[in-house]
This record gives structure tokens, sequence and C-alpha cells, in this order.
């Protein structure tokens, strides 16, 4: 009976961490894993990180395969640039599980920690930069040659209700494709799926629009998680119940996701989570100077600090909301 009450316990708070990642990934389509890993070790700071990152990539793995299909009918991914891409993020992939397998073998999964922290911090500066909307022009063809075009494509805009056409260039697919060689090393080194990498790859480098970057980004996740995933089982990384937990968090928590979004202003919503991204990589900085004997402060001390960041970044991003884009 105490083995089955421990049991429920722990998959309930798994099933809620993967509910709350699964929303406030939806809400800023960074996909759940990138917060479901820095949550689940704050709860659990017994638990190694290698097994939260297994549980992430086994959520980011199904998260893409219940909605690529939705994505995929509605013709948004660019299956072409997947296939250039998909090599260049499941080689980064592979050397990044082996990296991290190295690591936590020597002892210095410590360092998994600080550098999760970092691409937290990364990702916040991502989020506030990034626009929500991208306007589609035509390239003066004296600018750039219409020789260096590779693809091109259209999609059907719903909200416009018009076909939108656009093209790739070399030079921004082979800036991508450097850029996707680094999201699947981070995503095979700490388990979070390269959502943020994939959107800068996808929407900053090669120039897609935002709805075809998202869909795209998608795609590439589920191979970059199959990838990192088979190798995580290998290592034994992965505790299936924990999985199956997350998993059936996270998916109606990206599904409440969809319907809150219209009805929230977007810089509100970027309030409140680059928020709780403050508090998460705080929380994963001072834990991983902790395990790595650096500095080494009470866990009592390391929620408070991390509690105060959260409110200090809330209290300055909610006086700055309205200078952040919608």
């Amino acid at each position: 009976m105490i083995f089955t009450l421990e049991f429920l316990i722990i998959f309930t708070i798994i099933f809620v961490c993967g509910l709350i990642a699964g929303f406030l990934g939806g809400l800023l389509g960074l996909g759940g894993a990138v917060i479901l890993t820095p949550l689940i070790t704050s709860i659990f700071e017994e638990l190694p990180i290698q097994y939260a990152s297994g549980i992430s990539l086994i959520s980011a793995l199904a998260t893409s395969i219940m909605s690529g299909s939705r994505y995929m009918r509605s013709k948004l991914p660019n299956v072409r640039v997947v296939m250039f891409l998909a090599p260049s993020s499941t080689t980064g992939a592979i050397v990044g599980s082996f990296l991290a397998f190295h690591a936590i073998s020597k002892g210095y999964s410590w360092i998994l920690y600080v550098i999760f922290s970092l691409v937290m911090f990364m990702t916040m500066f991502l989020t506030i930069k990034r626009k929500s909307t991208v306007n589609i022009s035509a390239v003066s063809v004296g600018q750039r040659s219409i020789d260096h075009v590779i693809i091109e494509d259209s999609f059907f805009d719903v909200t416009l209700k018009a076909y939108m056409n656009y093209k790739v260039y070399r030079k921004d697919l082979v800036k991508a494709w450097f850029i996707m060689l680094f999201g699947g090393l981070m995503s095979g080194l700490l388990g979070i799926g390269g959502g943020p990498i994939n959107i800068l790859a996808l929407y900053w480098a090669a120039s897609l629009p935002l709805k075809v970057a998202s869909a795209t980004s998608n795609l590439l996740v589920g191979v970059t998680a199959a990838t990192s995933g088979s190798l995580y089982w290998l290592f034994g990384y992965i505790q299936p119940f924990m999985a199956i937990a997350s998993v059936l968090g996270i998916t109606p928590g990206a599904y409440v996701a969809s319907r809150v979004l219209p009805r929230i202003r977007g810089s509100s919503i970027k309030v409140i989570l680059l928020s709780v991204f403050s508090y998460l990589a705080t929380r994963m900085f001072l834990s991983g100077l902790n395990k790595g004997h650096i500095l080494l402060i009470p866990m009592l001390t390391r929620h408070i600090i991390a509690f105060s960041v959260l409110i200090i970044s809330l209290i300055i991003l909610w006086r700055l909301r309205n200078y952040l884009t919608e």
C-alpha cells in the first residue's frame, strides 16, 4: 500500500509538471521540454538531471507525433527544409547524447545544470526579441540573385484566408544548418528537444514565416528527440512510468494553451513566462554550482534566492510590459 501511494504521488506530481510545461511551452511556442526538465529537477532535488532529460525527450517526441499529423494536413511544414536540416540535427543529437553520458559517468553532471541554465537565459533573451508576426514581401532581384533561391513554396494562412508565398535562399539555409547542429547538440546534452534553437534557425536564419517555422520545428523536434531518446534509453536514463505521466500531462497542457492564447495579450504572457523562466534558470544554476561543490548553498536558501529573482523579474517585466512585443 505504501509503494502504491508513493507511486501515485510521484505519478501525479510528474503529470502536473507535464501539464504546466505543456501549457507554458505552448503559449510561447517553445515546446514543453525546455520547461519540464528544470521543473522536475526543482521539485525532485535528488533526481539526477539525466532522468529528467529522458522524461522530457519522450514528452517532446510524443508531442511532435500528435501535433505533426495536424500540421501536415494543413501543409504548413516545409518537408524539403526538414530533409535538409534533419541530418544536422540528428548528428548534433548523437554527439550531445554521448557527451552527456561521458559527463555523467565521469561525475560532471553538475555541468549540465549550469549549461541548461545558460540555455534558458538565452531562451529568455530570444523570447523578448522575437516578434509574433512576419511580413512577407517580394525580394528585389537586384539585392539577391534569383539563382540563390533553392526553395519556393506557399502556405494557406487561415486568418488572412489567402495563400502566402515565401522563398528560402541557399546562404540562409546553410546558416540554419549550423544552428540546427548546435540545437541537436543541446537536445542530446540536455534533453530539451531543441525547440527554441529550432525557431532561431528556421525563423531568424532561414527566414521562414513564423507559422511555417513553428510547424517545421515541430517535425524536427520529433526527429531529434527520437534520436536522443533512443540513446538515453540505451544508457538507462528513461524511466517508463515517469515518461508516461509527463506525456499524459503535457498533451492537454499544450491543447489548453492553444485555446487560451488568443484571449490573452502577448506582452502579459511574456511577463509571466519570462518570470517563471528566471526562477527555473536560477534554480538550475544554483543546483549545478552546489552539486559541483563550487558554491555550497542549503536547499532552502536556493529556493529563497530563486523565488526572490522570480518576484523581482515579475515586478520589472510587468512595468515594462508595454515595451514588449505582442
